[in-house]
């Protein structure tokens, strides 16, 4: 009996080797079937946020198809109904409502979409500098920090290099950390405000209780200003007084610019405008939601029949501003 022992001791050493493999090998299966686990949901969360971004997307697009839809048929004038939404008045009788806008329901995702005029704010390759000191002051901007934005947007589109007093050419830009040229020429786009110096994003973005030059200024249009849909802080850069404002205001909408009285008149007025820009955003609940800011323009081809041309469009992840401009 005792003879054998030693052979048991063996067999049972064996098995607990074979004991403690079985554990590795199940260890590194579990570990691999969790990592192969982690990598699925991953993949499933990826494509699940893919889908809903390309959802939101569409749907933004179906919300700016829709606004082309309102701007595309002939318009006697354009006004703000009493929620302060842009109107296409199409008779002379009746009064011109908007269509429903917001949070319409297609699919599973909802889209909306705002509509507003480009000839209702500043055109920033026409405007005078003291329309632009007027401005920037309605937005609470310093005079000392006024002076430079008026001064360096001056500079910005002349065609030298010769810097204002309070202004800049691409001496100073050239010296920034990421240097670069002073354009020299008209803006193309509002954008291009964030390169001159003195505007910063709250300057220009403004804050979520009061918007900044992005609302009040284009480069689209004529530079006519349309006395229906001009915002007072607008109206108030152009010079008018407060009773003037509050008169203007009074009388709207204004079917013809011969309605307009004469002590009205500032520059350059219209009742019709031909730009506008499109903000649309679309939504899957839950998952993705996307922007889209469009401009665009109103025209009549050659042969009689009017388009939409599409003037400038990019995606973006701001909020809709608010619609409305409080007296």
């Amino acid at each position: 009996m005792t003879r054998g022992r030693p052979a048991m001791r063996i067999r049972g050493g064996a098995r607990g080797i074979a004991l403690v493999v079985v554990l590795l090998v199940l260890s590194v299966l579990l570990a691999v079937l969790g990592e192969f686990a982690q990598a699925m949901r991953l993949e499933a969360t990826t494509t699940l946020n893919f889908r809903a971004a390309l959802a939101a997307s569409h749907l933004a697009e179906a919300g700016y198809q829709r606004a082309v839809a309102e701007i595309l048929p002939e318009a006697l004038a354009q006004h703000l109904d009493e929620q302060g939404l842009l109107v296409f008045r199409r008779t002379r009788l009746g009064a011109a409502k908007a269509p429903e806008r917001t949070e319409i329901a297609l699919g599973p995702g909802r889209l909306s979409y705002r509509i507003t005029d480009e000839d209702a704010r500043l055109n920033l390759n026409r405007v005078t500098p003291d329309v632009l000191h007027r401005l920037l002051s309605e937005l609470g901007v310093e005079r000392e920090t006024r002076d430079v934005i008026v001064g360096s947007i001056l500079d910005w589109r002349d065609a030298n290099e010769e810097h204002r007093l309070n202004g800049a050419e691409s001496d100073y830009y050239l010296g920034l950390p990421v240097p670069y040229r002073a354009k020299n020429g008209d803006f193309d786009a509002v954008e291009e405000l964030l390169q001159v110096r003195g505007i910063t994003p709250e300057i220009f973005y403004g804050r979520p209780e009061a918007p900044g030059l992005l609302e009040y200024v284009t480069v689209a249009g004529t530079g006519a200003i349309n006395v229906n849909t001009a915002s007072p802080t607008v109206l108030r850069a152009l010079g008018f007084a407060q009773a003037e404002l509050e008169l203007l205001i009074a009388g709207r909408p204004y079917v013809e610019l011969s309605l307009l009285s004469a002590q009205l008149r500032r520059g350059r007025q219209t009742t019709r405008s031909e730009a506008f820009r499109i903000e649309a955003w679309g939504a899957v609940p839950g998952h993705g939601r996307r922007t889209l800011t469009a401009l665009v323009q109103r025209r009549a081809g050659r042969d009689g029949v009017a388009r939409v041309t599409l003037l400038a469009w990019r995606w973006r992840a701001e909020e809709p501003p608010a619609t409305g401009d409080p007296m």
